[in-house]
C-alpha cells in the first residue's frame, strides 16, 4: 500500500478551505469591509500547514477528519 502525500494534502486542503468558507461571514454581510476584509486575509493564500497538522495528527490516532475540523480551522484563524 502506498500512500500519495501530495493528494493527501490537497484533499485535506480542499476541505478545510471549504470549512474556513462555511464559518467565516459572507463578505458581503455587514459591516462588509471588515468582512471582506477577514475574508481576504484568510483566502490570500497559504498551505494550511497547521489545520492539517491537527486533522493528521486526529487521524493518526483513528479520529475522523470531521470531528475535529472546527479545531483546525480555529487554529488556523
Amino acid at each position: 500500500m502506498s500512500f500519495d502525500l501530495a493528494r493527501y494534502l490537497a484533499d485535506v486542503r480542499r476541505e478545510v478551505d471549504a470549512a474556513l468558507d462555511r464559518y467565516l461571514p459572507p463578505k458581503d454581510a455587514p459591516p462588509a469591509t471588515v468582512h471582506e476584509a477577514m475574508r481576504y486575509s484568510v483566502f490570500a493564500g497559504g498551505k494550511r500547514l497547521r489545520p492539517i497538522l491537527v486533522i493528521a495528527g486526529a487521524e493518526a490516532v483513528g479520529g475522523k477528519m470531521e470531528r475535529v475540523l472546527p479545531t483546525a480551522c480555529a487554529l488556523e484563524l
